[in-house]
């Protein structure tokens, strides 16, 4: 039997495995990180008179920020929200929010948008956990000057017991939602002696996490078409019908 090992946090594992187990998907929670609030960081104060450009680049994102941020949101004119991808959009649009997102989701497809490109005349506020990758603020910086980055969450990773892993009798597909997450896995499997599980598949959303899977040294990197909940249904269907996965 083939079991998908989900690796988001523990909430987020939990709903998908949800949705993966009434497809008749057998899944393993491991949860390599967890995610913290920050402690509140005053709402970006009005950048100019122009309506803000509000990016959201998670679900949690919107999990975290909306509720400190939705009574600006609905006092700003007419503010542009625009979505990482379609799980975040689903988020905003369930609080009330109507947002647009990019074909591609993840940086490099948001900064490809038409509603992005420069010259911009109308200020940038990001949404976003604490840390991450710099290159959406620096290029949206170059091509309006005023960005603001407003993080409301930080990534913890707890200890992981990676002993159910030891399952002779089994099959895995690991599943990593960003490039920290592969990171962070293949480093805890290589310092446990366990490179052997590098011969399984690895899920991915995007070509970028598809890359950095393939030089922490994955063999099989299947590429979902982004991180939400269905995509990674759909690439699993999509195993099972061409015979990698075993159910």
């Amino acid at each position: 039997m083939t079991t998908l090992v989900l690796t988001r946090p523990a909430a987020d594992c939990q709903r998908l495995a949800g949705l993966l187990d009434a497809h008749g998907f057998a899944t393993l929670l491991l949860p390599l990180l967890a995610l913290e609030p920050l402690a509140p960081e005053p709402v970006p104060p009005p950048l100019g008179d122009t309506p803000a450009i509000w990016i959201f680049i998670s679900a949690n994102a919107v999990r975290f920020g909306l509720p400190l941020l939705a009574p600006a949101l609905r006092g700003a004119g007419a503010p542009l929200l625009i979505a990482v991808g379609s799980r975040t959009q689903s988020a905003l649009r369930a609080e009330g929010f109507d947002a647009i997102a990019p074909a591609q989701p993840d940086t490099e497809g948001l900064l490809a948008m038409p509603a992005l490109a420069a010259p911009l005349d109308r200020p940038i506020v990001i949404v976003k956990g604490e840390g991450g990758r710099e290159k959406l603020a620096a290029e949206l910086g170059e091509r309006v000057g005023r960005v603001v980055e407003w993080s409301c969450y930080r990534r913890v990773w707890p200890e992981v017991d990676l002993s159910p892993l030891a399952k002779s009798d089994t099959s895995w597909v690991f599943q990593g939602s960003s490039g920290e997450t592969v990171s962070r896995m293949s480093t805890l499997l290589a310092g446990a002696g366990r490179e052997d599980l590098f011969q399984f598949p690895v899920m991915v959303p995007s070509d970028r996490v598809a890359e950095i899977a393939s030089r922490c040294g994955w063999q099989q990197v299947v590429r979902a078409a982004d991180a939400s909940d269905e995509s990674v249904l759909q690439a699993l269907q999509l195993m099972t019908a061409s015979g990698k996965y075993h159910e």
